[in-house]
Protein backbone atom coordinates (compact mmCIF):
# COMPACT_ATOMS: atom_id res chain seq x y z
CA UNK A 1 0.00 0.00 0.00
CA UNK A 2 1.27 3.51 -0.93
CA UNK A 3 0.55 6.27 1.80
CA UNK A 4 3.04 9.00 0.36
CA UNK A 5 3.95 9.61 -3.61
CA UNK A 6 6.91 11.42 -4.22
CA UNK A 7 8.03 12.82 -7.26
CA UNK A 8 11.00 13.95 -9.57
CA UNK A 9 10.51 17.17 -11.27
CA UNK A 10 12.91 16.87 -14.69
CA UNK A 11 11.67 14.62 -17.29
CA UNK A 12 9.20 13.31 -15.28
CA UNK A 13 6.86 16.12 -14.63
CA UNK A 14 8.15 18.22 -17.23
CA UNK A 15 10.39 17.50 -19.71
CA UNK A 16 13.13 19.63 -20.58
CA UNK A 17 16.10 20.12 -22.94
CA UNK A 18 19.39 21.53 -21.36
CA UNK A 19 21.17 21.24 -24.64
CA UNK A 20 19.26 24.82 -25.67
CA UNK A 21 20.73 26.13 -23.33
CA UNK A 22 24.55 25.54 -24.39
CA UNK A 23 23.71 26.65 -28.17
CA UNK A 24 21.86 29.96 -27.07
CA UNK A 25 24.93 30.90 -24.81
CA UNK A 26 27.14 30.20 -27.57
CA UNK A 27 25.61 32.46 -29.93
CA UNK A 28 26.50 35.63 -27.41
CA UNK A 29 29.46 34.29 -26.36
CA UNK A 30 32.66 36.43 -27.12
CA UNK A 31 34.98 34.12 -25.97
CA UNK A 32 38.19 32.55 -27.79
CA UNK A 33 39.06 29.29 -29.15
CA UNK A 34 37.83 26.33 -27.28
CA UNK A 35 34.62 27.94 -26.82
CA UNK A 36 31.54 25.56 -28.86
CA UNK A 37 27.99 24.52 -27.68
CA UNK A 38 29.75 21.08 -26.70
CA UNK A 39 32.20 22.82 -24.60
CA UNK A 40 29.81 24.88 -22.84
CA UNK A 41 27.51 21.80 -22.20
CA UNK A 42 30.34 20.22 -20.79
CA UNK A 43 31.11 22.81 -18.31
CA UNK A 44 28.09 23.95 -16.87
CA UNK A 45 25.84 19.99 -17.10
CA UNK A 46 28.77 17.45 -16.31
CA UNK A 47 27.45 14.73 -14.40
CA UNK A 48 30.33 14.79 -12.30
CA UNK A 49 31.98 18.25 -12.77
CA UNK A 50 29.20 20.46 -13.72
CA UNK A 51 29.27 23.56 -12.75
CA UNK A 52 25.43 23.49 -12.54
CA UNK A 53 26.14 21.26 -9.72
CA UNK A 54 27.77 23.50 -6.37
CA UNK A 55 24.60 25.93 -8.30
CA UNK A 56 22.01 23.22 -7.84
CA UNK A 57 23.27 22.88 -4.23
CA UNK A 58 22.71 26.29 -2.89
CA UNK A 59 26.58 26.95 -3.15
CA UNK A 60 25.91 30.01 -5.10
CA UNK A 61 23.41 32.30 -6.00
CA UNK A 62 21.63 32.98 -8.89
CA UNK A 63 23.48 36.67 -9.72
CA UNK A 64 27.07 34.71 -8.89
CA UNK A 65 26.60 31.50 -10.99
CA UNK A 66 25.19 34.21 -14.00
CA UNK A 67 28.55 36.56 -13.35
CA UNK A 68 30.77 33.20 -14.00
CA UNK A 69 28.84 32.28 -16.56
CA UNK A 70 29.55 35.65 -18.02
CA UNK A 71 32.74 35.92 -17.48
CA UNK A 72 34.00 32.29 -18.60
CA UNK A 73 32.18 33.20 -22.04
CA UNK A 74 32.25 36.69 -22.42
CA UNK A 75 28.26 36.73 -22.63
CA UNK A 76 26.83 39.69 -24.34
CA UNK A 77 23.66 39.00 -21.88
CA UNK A 78 22.95 40.96 -18.72
CA UNK A 79 21.25 39.02 -16.09
CA UNK A 80 17.76 39.18 -17.31
CA UNK A 81 18.34 37.80 -20.66
CA UNK A 82 20.69 35.31 -19.32
CA UNK A 83 17.52 34.19 -17.31
CA UNK A 84 15.25 33.82 -20.10
CA UNK A 85 17.71 31.38 -22.06
CA UNK A 86 18.47 29.38 -18.98
CA UNK A 87 14.62 29.20 -18.19
CA UNK A 88 12.84 28.10 -21.43
CA UNK A 89 13.72 24.88 -21.42
CA UNK A 90 10.58 23.14 -19.90
CA UNK A 91 7.67 22.07 -21.19
CA UNK A 92 4.59 19.86 -20.11
CA UNK A 93 3.84 16.46 -20.17
CA UNK A 94 -0.02 16.04 -19.71
CA UNK A 95 -0.66 12.50 -19.25
CA UNK A 96 1.74 12.83 -15.99
CA UNK A 97 -0.29 15.78 -15.12
CA UNK A 98 -3.58 13.95 -15.19
CA UNK A 99 -2.07 11.39 -12.70
CA UNK A 100 -0.86 13.91 -10.16
CA UNK A 101 -4.44 15.71 -10.51
CA UNK A 102 -6.07 12.16 -9.85
CA UNK A 103 -3.93 11.78 -6.96
CA UNK A 104 -4.96 14.97 -5.58
CA UNK A 105 -8.77 14.34 -5.74
CA UNK A 106 -7.90 11.42 -4.08
CA UNK A 107 -6.36 12.66 -1.30
CA UNK A 108 -2.94 11.26 -1.57
CA UNK A 109 0.11 13.01 0.02
CA UNK A 110 2.16 14.56 -2.75
CA UNK A 111 5.75 15.36 -2.65
CA UNK A 112 8.22 16.76 -5.36
CA UNK A 113 12.25 16.25 -4.60
CA UNK A 114 14.42 17.58 -7.15
CA UNK A 115 17.77 18.37 -8.18
CA UNK A 116 17.09 22.27 -9.54
CA UNK A 117 18.18 25.51 -8.67
CA UNK A 118 16.35 29.25 -7.62
CA UNK A 119 16.14 30.44 -11.35
CA UNK A 120 14.17 27.31 -13.02
CA UNK A 121 12.40 26.66 -9.61
CA UNK A 122 11.06 29.98 -9.81
CA UNK A 123 10.24 29.85 -12.90
CA UNK A 124 8.34 26.86 -13.38
CA UNK A 125 6.41 28.25 -9.90
CA UNK A 126 5.45 30.86 -12.04
CA UNK A 127 4.59 28.93 -15.21
CA UNK A 128 3.24 25.30 -14.74
CA UNK A 129 0.40 25.01 -12.01
CA UNK A 130 0.79 21.79 -10.92
CA UNK A 131 3.46 22.12 -9.19
CA UNK A 132 1.50 23.80 -6.46
CA UNK A 133 -0.39 20.59 -6.10
CA UNK A 134 2.00 19.34 -4.26
CA UNK A 135 2.07 18.99 -0.65
CA UNK A 136 5.96 19.63 0.18
CA UNK A 137 8.83 20.84 -2.47
CA UNK A 138 12.20 19.12 -1.54
CA UNK A 139 14.25 20.22 -3.89
CA UNK A 140 18.38 20.39 -3.97
CA UNK A 141 19.31 24.03 -3.91
CA UNK A 142 17.29 24.19 -0.23
CA UNK A 143 18.57 20.99 1.36
CA UNK A 144 22.22 21.73 -0.08
CA UNK A 145 22.22 18.08 -1.70
CA UNK A 146 21.95 16.63 -4.62
CA UNK A 147 20.61 13.43 -5.26
CA UNK A 148 21.54 10.26 -5.20
CA UNK A 149 22.86 11.79 -2.22
CA UNK A 150 21.20 10.49 1.02
CA UNK A 151 21.05 13.95 2.72
CA UNK A 152 18.29 14.80 -0.04
CA UNK A 153 16.33 11.46 0.65
CA UNK A 154 16.15 11.67 4.55
CA UNK A 155 14.29 14.92 4.08
CA UNK A 156 11.29 13.28 3.04
CA UNK A 157 11.43 11.73 6.72
CA UNK A 158 11.80 15.01 8.29
CA UNK A 159 8.68 15.99 6.26
CA UNK A 160 6.12 12.94 7.31
CA UNK A 161 5.58 10.52 9.68
CA UNK A 162 4.87 7.91 6.78
CA UNK A 163 7.08 4.32 6.84
CA UNK A 164 9.62 4.18 4.12
CA UNK A 165 8.14 1.57 2.89
CA UNK A 166 4.67 2.85 1.91
CA UNK A 167 6.36 5.59 0.55
CA UNK A 168 6.67 5.67 -3.75
CA UNK A 169 10.18 7.50 -4.91
CA UNK A 170 9.14 8.01 -9.30
CA UNK A 171 12.12 9.17 -10.99
CA UNK A 172 13.59 8.72 -15.20
CA UNK A 173 17.41 8.33 -13.31
CA UNK A 174 18.14 4.39 -12.15
CA UNK A 175 20.28 5.63 -9.54
CA UNK A 176 18.01 7.80 -8.18
CA UNK A 177 15.84 5.10 -7.33
CA UNK A 178 17.85 2.77 -6.36
CA UNK A 179 19.40 5.64 -3.58
CA UNK A 180 15.74 5.48 -2.47
CA UNK A 181 14.98 1.95 -2.46
CA UNK A 182 18.61 1.74 -0.26
CA UNK A 183 16.12 3.93 2.43
CA UNK A 184 13.94 1.30 2.11
CA UNK A 185 11.26 2.95 0.14
CA UNK A 186 9.93 1.57 -2.45
CA UNK A 187 11.42 3.09 -6.24
CA UNK A 188 9.63 3.63 -10.03
CA UNK A 189 12.10 4.24 -12.86
CA UNK A 190 9.88 6.60 -15.05
CA UNK A 191 9.55 5.80 -18.71
CA UNK A 192 6.21 7.19 -19.47
CA UNK A 193 2.99 7.88 -18.02
CA UNK A 194 1.21 4.94 -18.31
CA UNK A 195 3.85 3.05 -15.98
CA UNK A 196 2.19 5.71 -13.46
CA UNK A 197 -1.18 4.28 -13.47
CA UNK A 198 -0.17 0.13 -13.95
CA UNK A 199 1.76 0.25 -10.74
CA UNK A 200 -1.01 2.47 -8.34
CA UNK A 201 -3.88 0.33 -9.13
CA UNK A 202 -6.12 2.30 -6.41
CA UNK A 203 -6.14 4.70 -9.06
CA UNK A 204 -8.53 4.85 -11.85
CA UNK A 205 -9.46 6.56 -14.78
Amino acid sequence: MIELFVFDLGNVILPFDHTQIAHKLFAHSSSAGGCSPREIFRYIFDLEEGFINPFEEGVFSSLEFYARIRDRYGLGLDFEAFREIWNNIFWENPEVNEVIVRLKEMDCPLFLLSNTNELHFSHVLERYPVIHLFDEWILSFEVGAKKPKRRIYEAIFEKTDVRADRILYIDDVESNVRAAEALGMKGMVFREAADLWSLMPEVHR
